[in-house]
Order: structure tokens, then sequence, then C-alpha cells
């Protein structure tokens, strides 16, 4: 299964998508989407536009493929969580891939600690790969209880509280050729209680109070 996600805002039309947003919660058209992919997977293409997200952009599926076209696609936070979300969450999945994504956490006007960019909670063996996670109040991608994962080739700078990429007890994972700067509180990069995992090309040396931690 294959659907194509627009919005009107960006001159979409319902002849053009297979769901359109209007700019009002249109977190609600892509888990529609998602809710439609039969259970042995299937593609979600996210066009060109933004899209003002009010709550997850919940993946409660194995083997779904989420993708944008790069900065042109911004998926934008427009409310604080009270628990930890990430504005894409991932929820005890495996086999899933966000590509080429921007996620806009919003952190001057949504200042929360749970506020992430992408959460992955208890997901193994998923890609994330060519997304930028920008300006979130807490991280730009989390890891947590999450392995065998592959986060490649992310931009996770600007975060307010935490850290660009944070893994928590998480193993296995492989974080390479990610670029993590201006995360001046704690860290670009951080592993906590997390083992065996392979951190290998990342750029995070401007404004860090750590590079990699």
């Amino acid at each position: 299964a294959r659907f194509v996600i627009g919005t009107s805002t960006a001159g979409w039309t319902e002849n053009g998508v297979d769901y359109l947003c209007d700019g009002v919660d249109d977190q609600e058209e892509i888990n529609q989407a998602i809710q439609a992919i039969p259970d042995s997977g299937g593609e979600i293409v996210i066009l060109d536009g933004i899209y003002n997200i009010t709550a997850p952009i919940f993946v409660n599926k194995s083997n779904i493929s989420i993708k944008g076209n790069g900065n042109a696609t911004v998926l934008k936070r427009m409310w604080n969580s009270n628990s930890r979300e990430g504005v894409i969450t991932l929820n005890g999945v495996s086999n899933c891939k966000i590509e080429n994504l921007q996620v806009d956490g919003n952190a001057s006007v949504y200042t929360s600690s749970n506020n992430n960019g992408i959460l992955l909670n208890s997901s193994n063996n998923n890609i994330i790969t060519g997304n930028t996670c920008n300006n979130n109040s807490n991280n730009g991608i989390y890891l947590e209880s999450s392995s065998n994962n592959t986060v490649t080739g992310n931009t996770c700078n600007n975060s307010i509280n935490f850290a660009g990429i944070y893994l928590s007890s998480s193993d296995n994972n492989i974080i390479t050729g990610n670029t993590c700067n201006n995360n001046n509180i704690i860290a670009g990069i951080i592993l906590m209680l997390s083992s065996n995992n392979t951190v290998t090309g990342n750029t995070c040396i401007n404004n860090n109070s750590a590079g990699i931690y």
C-alpha cells in the first residue's frame, strides 16, 4: 500500500492526494493513513508544505515507511506534551523507516521538557535517516529502550533542554553521519545506560556543552 498526503495550504488538492490536510490538526489525516496501511506494511509520502501538528503522529504498526521531500516537508509542533512524546512517536514497532522530513520543534513557543522531535519507545530494527529535527525543547531524536536501530544522516540542532540525539537504555544501535550542533545545555549526542552502540562520523563540534557524552 502507498498513500500520498498533501496540504491545501501548499496548493495540493483532493485530486492529487489520498489524504488532504488543511493546516489544522494535520496529524489526523496522517494518522488515518497509518491506520489504513495493512499489517503487511506500506509507504506514506508527505508532500511539500507546512503541516501543523497538535498531537503525535503515532506509528503503532510495523513495516511502515514515512518519507517527505527533505526540508520542504515541515512537520511543525503546535502543542506541549504532558508526557514524553515526539512529533513522530514510534511505539513498540519494528522495520519502520522515517526519512527526509523536517520536524520543527517550535521550542520558542512550546517549551515542555517532554517535547521531542522523533521518539522511539520499545522499538527495534528501524531506520531514521535524512531528517532535520531542530528547535526541540527536549531532544531532536530520542531512543528509549530501543535497540538495533540505525540513525543516520540526520540534523538535530538547537535542542533547548537536552540533546540532539539521546539514547536511554538502548543497545546495539548505529548512530552515524549525524550533525548535532548548538545543543548547549547538555550535549550533541548522549548515551545513558546504553551498551554496544556504534557512534561514528558524527559532527558535534559547535556550541554543545559536550560533543558526545
